[in-house]
């Protein structure tokens, strides 16, 4: 009973109050507080590029001609693959025995070092030349032998890997550190002469029936797709194409593709085939890579895009004509479709937001009037202690961040900012941060 009272005591009953009280005004003060000050983050808006990119499969046709050799014997290569042949041009010398046809590559081998070492020795423009200019091809060089590498292309690294020496061995001679390559030259030939000595036996040789690029080996897929028709491909025809390959011919070596043009057939979302339609309008080519068989890029043409509704994927033909040994050999690959580069500012998406703006404007006789925008498209940027919300013009939208044009007084565009500013370069732009509106004060 004694605690009961105690509970109801005019004291404690008044000390209780007070604490309600304190806080109902801690209450009142911080929601006051959060409304008019708030913490937030930002980030720096930067300049970026961002490219607009296509990834899908694409099938590569060729206009592919098959070349078999005439007698039996031990092929060997006279050219590389995607190197040119004209009608009638050796591609390849046929040998008795293997032995014998690695024995006259050694031979063709030294004869090339040999050259190089005859051209180093004569005077003339290597004596004159500059050793800084001779360091930067040597590291040029360098570079694209370890390229050559990375990628596979060992046809290439033992180029490249033939080219250093020279270089080194021309530095050497400008420097003055080696002038005399008689000795080595006397021991290549000596090397010469014994190889020659087992007296290789070639029986013939392969010839091209047409011009073209060379490609060493066929894949039975040659006739999948008629090369005259490539441009007429449909979605259906693509998907319905893609067969075993055929029995290859007996005594097949490779093959020419006749024609220095080639496709690659793709099938595209809607969306993308209107993006790649505006690019076709403009007469704008495209940029292709495949990220699986080479570092290099593939510049193409828009031949044709063959869509039923404009709701329906496409099936885009574009038309190529470079090539090099990684490309000679490929059918169905991963292709990345680079659309268009947009250079501009580089926001976060977490920072865009859409606000009704009011807009003071003057009419010619001199008169103001407020005209409201509706869901206009921005940031909000720190100015100070406060926050200010400021148009954005967005180039391209990425799944992180949005390019957006930089604006001054003399963009075609200016005439579309309806806020005081558009974002500028090294704003500090709002990421996070709540109940956000312009004029806010913040930390």
């Amino acid at each position: 009973m004694s605690a009961i009272r105690k509970i109801n005591s005019p004291i404690l009953k008044r000390l209780i109050k007070i604490v309600l009280g304190l806080l109902l005004l801690f209450y009142v003060g911080y929601q006051i507080y959060s409304a008019n000050y708030s913490q937030i983050r930002t980030e720096t808006a930067v300049y970026a590029t961002m490219t607009d990119m296509v990834q899908t499969t694409g099938s590569v046709i060729r206009k592919e001609t098959l070349i078999t050799q005439p007698v039996s014997g031990v092929v060997a290569y006279t050219l590389e693959a995607g190197g040119k042949v004209a009608a009638g041009g050796k591609v390849a010398d046929i040998y008795q025995s293997e032995q014998d046809a690695v024995t006259q590559q050694q031979i063709e081998r030294i004869d090339s070092e040999i050259e190089k070492l005859t051209q180093l020795s004569r005077p003339g423009d290597t004596y004159a030349a500059n050793p800084d200019l001779l360091n930067i091809q040597i590291s040029q060089t360098m570079s694209s032998l370890l390229n050559a590498v990375h990628s596979g292309d060992y046809t290439a690294a033992a180029q490249y890997q033939s080219n250093v020496l020279y270089l080194i061995n021309e530095k050497q001679i400008v420097i003055g550190e080696t002038t005399d390559f008689s000795s080595k030259m006397a021991s290549l030939q000596s090397q010469r002469d014994s190889l020659a000595a087992l007296s290789p036996v070639k029986t013939g040789q392969v010839t091209s029936p047409v011009s073209g690029y060379f490609i060493p080996q066929a894949d039975g897929l040659e006739k999948r797709f008629s090369y005259d028709q490539a441009e007429s491909l449909t979605v259906e025809q693509i998907r319905g194409r893609r067969v075993t390959p055929e029995e290859i011919p007996a005594g097949t070596i490779g093959k020419v593709c006749e024609d220095f043009n080639w496709y690659i057939a793709c099938i595209v979302s809607a969306e993308d085939a209107i993006k790649l339609n505006d690019l076709k309008n403009e007469g704008r080519s495209v940029t292709i890579s495949m990220p699986f068989v080479s570092e290099k890029t593939i510049p193409a043409d828009i031949a044709a895009i063959n869509q039923g509704e404009k709701e329906d994927e496409a099936a885009v033909i574009f038309k190529c004509s470079y090539m090099d040994e990684s490309l000679a050999t490929i059918r169905d690959e991963t292709v990345q479709i680079q659309i268009r580069e947009y250079t501009g500012i580089r926001v976060s998406q977490k920072a865009v937001h859409f606000e009704d703006v009011e807009q003071t404007v003057t009419d010619e006789q001199g008169n103001t009037s407020t005209v409201v925008h509706e869901n206009v498209r921005g940031v909000f940027v720190r100015r100070g202690g406060e926050i200010e919300f400021v148009q954005i013009l967005p180039l391209y939208n990425g799944t992180s961040y949005v390019i957006c044009e930089e604006i001054n007084e003399n963009s075609e565009s200016a005439d579309e900012i309806v806020t005081q500013e558009s974002v500028r370069l090294s704003d500090e732009v709002v990421v996070e941060g709540t109940d956000l509106y312009d004029g806010k004060v913040i930390q």
